[in-house]
Order: C-alpha cells, then structure tokens, then sequence
C-alpha cells in the first residue's frame, strides 16, 4: 500500500535529517546511485528493477508562522528574449545570457486552488486535525488519533475514487451510512491488510484504511460511519499561470505538486514528473538563470533537471523533472515565473 510506504519513509528521512545532504545535492546524489544500481542489476540479468525518488518527499514541517504568497514574477504573454538563457556555441554559457526565444509548449494551467474531499472528518475529541490532499488524481482525507495506539499513532485515511477500486482479497458484506459495502483482507510486505469500501453514490466511492496497523472491522465501520456527508477542502501549496501542454496533475500535497506527461501514469511519485516543492534554501548549484525578476539556478544530471529560484526568506522553489519528463529550458523557466508560493506551502525536509 502506496501510502503505508510513504509514512514510513518520511520517517526514516526524519530521523535521518540531520546527516542528509540538502535539496540539489541530495538530488544528484540518489539519481547517480539509481544509475549505478540498474546498471549492476542489468548485468546480473535481474528479473525486476525499482526506482524509488526520494527529493521532496520527506516530511513536510509547516512554517512556524504564515507569510504573504510570494510570487516569482508573471510569465510573460509574449516571450521575451531576457527569460531564456542560451550562448552562442563558440563561447561558454554566461549567466545572465538573456538570447533565444520562447516555445510555444505552455498553456494556460488547470491546477485546483483546492483541494475537495466529498466528506469531513469527525470533530469528536481525541481525533486531530484533518489534512486533504491529491494523491495519483485520487482526493485523500487523512486525520489521526491524538492519543498513540499499541504499534504507533493510528491513522485514518480515506480516499475518493470515481470508480470502484480493485479489491484486493477476499471481501465480507457489511454496511456503511445504510448502504452496502465490503471490508477486504490481504497480506503484503507490512503484514495483514484491512480495508471498508462502500458507493457513497453514483459517483463516488470511498476506501478507508488505517496505519500503521490494520483496524478491526467494527473500528473502520464507527469510524466511516462517523463522517460527516458535508465536502471539505484544503488550499493548494502553490498557484501556477501556466502548465505543459497536455500533461496532468496527479499529486497535490501540502509542499509539493507533481504533473504527469501524457504517457506516464499517475502514482504517488516522483518518477518520470516535473515535480514542484517548497524546500529550504540550499547553495545553489548549476548555472545562473533569469527566473522574472529573480535569479535561479538551473543544474543538469544524466537522468534529471532541477531549477531552483530562492524567494529570499530562507526558501525555494524547487523544480525538479525526471526520466521521461523533460521540457526545453526556456518553457521550464517561464513555467517557473509564473509560480508563487500561497501562505499555506510547507516546506518540506531534506
């Protein structure tokens, strides 16, 4: 289970969060061992590789205390030449070089302001706050015990599908709100499974699992039950003026937004996706870039772009595309003046 991993990775980066290296160091770093590590398994003629893209992903930390929405300059309409950075190959890149001129492979983005979830989260005592974000396209309300539980702080997370999703095992006949609805059991790696699924209507069905370990069925029903049939929502971390053509967002959290080329699936990584994160400033690498009105700093590895444009209050935006998602610089750039950074972006850690 996609977020069962998620959770217990983000912990181990917190743990581990004082001996990381930081933002486009740590990038470079996992994208050269991902190398190293299909080549050595290419050669052993292994049956299965994984890629796991750990940059942005860590826990997220909100900001101790809010801050007007800073905006990296409006794209322009028409591209002017300043905003894309290229030099004459006879001569070294400079880096102000402000030559060349714009694609025409951006448009006008469709990214949520917010986020909607069809319910809200109970409000009885002993229950957290609600967080709400996107995850592969799917909405997602989350909300934990305030008190920890034998195995950890128990966790509710329900998610939103607009088709009924694939059980996973064998599944028992229950009800939830009066209507039909099924709790499903497997094992995986983590150990037994437990979900309560149910067609809240003719559109909408609900998962609801718990981490990090499988409730009881009566406790997934009190909980379900408890839902209130009232749409809820939280703000998106950033506001965008323009997108890739053609490409779609898949994640939405509260410090980072990944699109998805047309040809890659939406899952909850980073993989093959222009991924867009509030991270603390780091020393930039690469070469310098005009991002509007501020500066940036551009970095090429073997298998990723990153384009980091510091705000000036000890964070950045950070733009990041791997694998199969590439964009001329020119279009990553202008996609990058037209971001801003709302008041409610967390920074994330690493």
């Amino acid at each position: 289970m996609m977020h069962d991993v998620e959770e217990r990775l983000r912990s181990a980066l917190h743990h581990h969060a004082d001996d990381a290296p930081a933002g486009a160091t740590m990038l470079a770093a996992v994208v050269e061992e991902s190398t190293r590590r299909r080549r050595r398994m290419a050669a052993l003629s292994a049956a299965a590789a994984v890629t796991t893209v750990l940059t942005g992903t860590a826990v997220a930390v909100p900001l101790l205390s809010p801050s007007p929405a800073l905006t990296v300059a409006a794209p322009p309409t028409a591209a002017p030449s300043s905003l894309v950075p290229s030099s004459p190959a006879s001569s070294p890149p400079s880096p102000w070089d402000t030559s060349g001129s714009a694609s025409t492979a951006l448009v006008p983005a469709k990214v949520p302001d917010t986020v909607t979830f069809p319910f809200t989260a109970p409000s009885t005592p002993g229950y957290a706050a609600p967080s709400i974000w996107r995850a592969a396209g799917n909405p997602v309300l989350r909300q934990s015990l305030q008190t920890p539980q034998p195995g950890g702080a128990m966790a509710y997370t329900t998610t939103a599908y607009s088709a009924r999703p694939d059980p996973l095992g064998p599944t028992t006949p229950t009800k939830v709100h009066g209507r039909p609805a099924t709790v499903v059991e497997w094992s995986d790696d983590v150990g037994a499974q437990r979900s309560l699924v149910w067609q809240e209507n003719a559109t909408t069905w609900l998962e609801l699992r718990t981490e990090p370990s499988a409730a009881d069925p009566e406790t997934l029903r009190a909980y379900a039950d408890a839902l209130l049939p009232k749409p809820s929502s939280a703000p998106s971390p950033f506001l965008f003026a323009v997108m890739p053509s053609g490409w779609t967002v898949d994640n939405i959290l509260p410090g980072s937004v990944t699109f998805c080329p047309p040809n890659v699936p939406a899952d909850q990584g980073f993989t093959d996706k222009l991924a867009v994160m509030l991270n603390a400033t780091t020393t930039p690498a690469g070469r310098q870039v005009q991002v509007g009105d501020r500066r940036g700093w551009l970095a090429h590895q073997d298998e990723a772009t990153t384009l980091e444009v510091p705000l000036g209050d000890g964070r950045s935006l950070l733009f990041q595309l791997l694998g199969k998602a590439t964009l001329p610089e020119e279009d990553l750039i202008r996609l990058a003046a037209g971001t801003t950074a709302t008041p409610n972006a967390e920074v994330g850690s690493g």
